[in-house]
């Protein structure tokens, strides 16, 4: 059997496992009407134009700490499930301060969201030794994870998009490509990924 720490996979929260950005953007919006509606983000840092990046960190510190309130995407669970009935440890990592440990555990809890560990903090790339790959949409995590050497891939939107990531639309897109690629290692590809037998 692979060593746990070969079989550790980094995901993501928001944007991830749940759709964050039209709820940051009411957030947004009530203290800035004239930030850019999601369908403009086309580049990570937005809001520049528009906001302080303080006021922005704010508002989004704001979001975590009401994380409960919001629904995670329909096929997020059953992802979750997947990763680990393919032998994964899975590492939910967001960018989060450490205040919103709380209420980002209780959503996971509630909605039976399926995990091994529990990070926020500022650089997952910390997280990436003897990992197997990100899930992300993050461009400047998805970057570092390349250059890494680990897997990367995610769901597409418009500030990920058209950078040379491998993005889907779904959850159920991305498991598909995370199976593809292990199906690849159990040809001996990759003696890295775990290769585990599927009924």
């Amino acid at each position: 059997m692979e060593s746990e720490g070969k079989m550790k996979i980094i995901v993501d929260i928001d944007n991830t496992l749940w759709y964050f950005a039209p709820v940051l953007y009411e957030y947004l919006l009530k203290v800035n009407p004239r930030i850019l509606p999601t369908d403009q983000w086309g580049a990570w840092k937005f809001w520049e134009r528009d906001m302080d990046t303080k006021v922005f960190y704010e508002v989004l510190k704001k979001v975590h700490m009401d994380q409960e309130q919001f629904v995670p995407y329909g096929d997020a669970k059953q992802f979750l499930i997947s990763l680990k009935e393919r032998g994964f440890r899975i590492l939910i990592a967001s960018h989060r301060e450490k205040e919103t440990y709380d209420p980002t555990l209780r959503w996971l809890e509630k909605n039976e969201l399926t995990f091994d560990e529990l990070h926020v903090l500022n650089d997952k790339s910390i997280l990436f030794k003897d990992a197997f790959g990100v899930v992300d949409d993050s461009p400047v995590t998805l970057e570092k994870a390349k250059k890494a050497g680990i897997v990367t891939t995610g769901l597409s939107f418009p500030w990920n998009e058209g950078l040379g990531y491998t993005l889907f639309g779904s959850l159920t897109e991305v498991l598909a490509y995370i199976d593809s690629i292990l199906e690849q290692s159990c040809g001996g590809t990759r003696g890295d990924v775990p290769c585990t037998s599927r009924s």
